[in-house]
């Protein structure tokens, strides 16, 4: 298998693509990373609709999207079109079509671009299952074709742009018979429709992978960016993780999948789906877009280092365990999650580390190390180990000054079952540094916490400790370039199997958030890491240790929360999508590990929903359907009592559990 993908996972060079102009608004080639959204009104609604997509242009929104699920949202198209030329918008408009060629063809006449779904333009999902010859594919393909090429020969004539928007849930059987429910089925589902377009000699095609799990969604954008550098493809991207949900959630899914794929130089243009109003969508966007518009990025020091992984797939990279205190990491142990905790004085360690350990028994978080600067003066040095040794939690010490690495001070470090030091900042050769670790092998644990200048100087590293028996040693970072440094320390380290700590400092809680998200959170879709630390200087350290475990539950490597797969809302949304949404979370948000999607309407069903333990997906004016994975258990359940009926049917599953009445009170 191919695994290039971008010019390299080492360091930052985008991806060059071919112009497609929406309007006036270019996407690809020299043009920055471009902002989009979809507002949320009935596309029959002409005053409701242009409001809100003038309330979207003057927030920086620079392409907007319309649902036109009928003929009568098609009809209006030319009104609101009216309305904004006679207030001066220019902002592109896109209309988005769902099971309809004859929507679509109307609706060209009146957009800058067409966004299709292959998996049900010219497809019924009937989740039919089938084996189809090569023969019975091909004519389904030439049956495709005739459906579909209308509409491209109409949108070559007018110089309309096309999305081909491939959607992990709604494949079409037929790809999903052939290809399975994988990222390549989304990339070939998509690559039938660019050839069909090809051949009439149309170019003008954007195109986007989404997924409401950031895994599944960037495996796919990266294997289509493989499959489309083999093809000599060079169409844009349009990233977006869908279903995202809302708040702190959505935006670490989000920047995630979003993020971290801009990091690897893919992406052209961008969409942030949330379950809020889309005004709240905007200051995402253009914050991920602005971090790769507007700063610069060391280009080409990725020389010396190749691909390690199959950037197509998570597999977690090996590493053996090592117990710290009470914890084990690496092998099959979970990701764990190292709090940071400042102090300067004894009576403030316990009363920080009493309230969070009580925070973690509030969240049903586990409490597993803490961090800490070991102290400078020796009278607070000594209180602290006293202390340190009545609690049951690990407690790791960054150590800082030269002289607590030798003499007496050397046996207070004992007490600690983690020491965190720069291996080139504290010895002055690596003799010393070997006689260090030895005095510790068999009784604690070592992290090498390297600045990322000096990356090239550790490649020797690993191997000499190899040579001399030392086993428990875990690396670190301290790096501006989270994403790709670390894939350098991973490289240097995928020969041995020593684990990794994911380190990251940020100054506050929002930056953290996503460049956490970016980093961290791409990494560990990489199948990087055995740990996550985060030091937030402007924050609680139970802010803190949420967002570690935040960033586990958005990858799915551990859940410790209901997890919600909720779309944003749009003109077919058949309930208000916002307060549904967090009714049903109020109910439902102590089910730690339950997934549970909420879906405005039947396009966004079974297959959309991927994943979910539960779904909630509104069927028609005051009707839902409840379904238990993909299969419906309830029809058309008036909306006055399918929250109800949710809670029923969760409890029939044996997933229910009664919330905890009391919580355990912060000192």
């Amino acid at each position: 298998m191919n695994f290039r993908y971008n010019h390299s996972p080492f360091y930052y060079k985008r991806r060059r693509t071919r112009e497609v102009m929406v309007g006036p608004i270019g996407i690809g080639g020299d043009n920055p990373i471009r902002v989009q959204s979809m507002i949320t009104s009935d596309t029959c609604d002409t005053e409701g609709s242009v409001r809100q997509i003038l309330e979207l242009e003057r927030a920086g929104c620079e392409i907007v999207r319309l649902t036109v699920p009928s003929q009568a949202d098609a009809d209006n198209l030319p009104n609101i079109r009216n309305e904004l030329k006679k207030l001066g918008s220019k902002v592109p408009l896109v209309a988005d079509i769902h099971f309809t060629p004859s929507v679509a063809m109307k609706a060209v006449e009146w957009v800058e671009k067409i966004r299709i779904n292959p998996g049900n333009f010219a497809d019924k999902k009937k989740f039919a299952v089938r084996e189809y010859t090569d023969l019975e594919y091909k004519e389904e393909l030439e049956r495709i074709s005739e459906v579909f090429s209308p509409l491209v020969l109409r949108c070559k004539e007018l110089g309309v742009a096309m999305r081909i928007g491939t959607n992990h849930g709604s494949l079409s059987d037929r790809i999903m018979n052939r290809y399975g429910d994988t990222p390549q089925g989304m990339v070939e589902s998509a690559i039938e429709f660019i050839r069909i377009a090809e051949s009439l000699n149309y170019k003008d095609i954007i195109v986007s992978m989404k997924a409401s799990n950031p895994q599944v969604m960037v495996q796919a954008y990266r294997l289509l960016s493989s499959r489309f550098l083999e093809l000599q493809m060079d169409y844009p991207l349009h990233l977006g993780v869908t279903e995202a949900g809302d708040g702190k959630d959505g935006r670490i899914k989000s920047s995630i999948g979003i993020g971290s794929l801009l990091e690897d130089g893919l992406g052209d243009t961008i969409r942030v789906s949330l379950t809020e109003d889309a005004i709240h969508e905007i200051p995402v966007a253009k914050l991920l877009a602005d971090k790769f518009n507007h700063q610069r990025f060391p280009e080409g020091n990725g020389n010396g280092y190749a691909e390690f992984r199959n950037p197509y797939s998570t597999q977690r990279f090996y590493s053996k365990p090592i117990t710290i205190g009470s914890q084990t990491i690496g092998d099959t142990n979970p990701v764990r999650v190292e709090s940071v905790l400042p102090f300067t004085n004894k009576d403030e360690f316990v009363a920080k580390v009493d309230k969070l350990k009580k925070f973690a028994a509030n969240s049903l978080l586990e409490l597993e190390f803490i961090s800490v600067s070991y102290p400078i003066d020796q009278f607070v040095r000594e209180e602290f180990i006293e202390c340190a040794k009545s609690i049951s939690i690990p407690i790791c010490v960054q150590v800082d000054q030269l002289n607590l690495l030798f003499g007496d001070a050397l046996e207070d470090l004992k007490v600690f079952p983690k020491v965190v030091l720069d291996p080139f900042q504290h010895f002055s050769n690596e003799n010393t540094l070997i006689e260090f670790l030895k005095e510790r092998e068999g009784k604690a644990s070592t992290e090498l916490l390297v600045p990322s200048y000096q990356i090239e100087t550790l490649k020797g590293l690993p191997e000499l400790l190899k040579s001399e028996g030392i086993e428990s040693v875990i690396f670190s970072l301290k790096t501006q370039h989270i994403l790709h440094d670390y894939r350098k320390l991973a490289k240097i380290l995928s020969d041995f199997d020593y684990p990794i700590i994911l380190y990251g400092e940020f100054p506050n809680l929002e930056t953290a958030l996503y460049e956490s998200s970016i980093g961290i959170g791409g990494l560990l879709v990489d199948g990087i890491g055995d740990v996550i630390r985060l030091n937030v200087f402007q924050a609680e350290p139970e802010e803190s240790l949420q967002l570690g475990f935040d960033l586990l539950q958005a990858t799915r490597l551990r859940l410790t929360k209901t997890e919600y797969i909720s779309c944003p809302s749009c003109g077919r949304t058949l309930f208000d999508l916002q307060s549904t949404t967090a009714r049903i979370k109020e109910k439902t948000e102590h089910l730690k590990g339950v997934k549970i999607a909420v879906m405005g309407c039947i396009v966004n069903g079974p297959g959309e929903m991927a994943d979910a333990d539960f779904g909630y997906v509104g069927a028609g004016p005051g009707k839902v359907h409840l379904y238990k994975g993909k299969e419906i258990v309830m029809k058309n359940i008036p909306y006055e009592i399918a929250d109800e009926k949710l809670v029923e049917l969760i409890k029939q599953s044996g997933m229910w559990t009664e919330p905890t009445k009391q919580k355990v009170e912060a000192g």
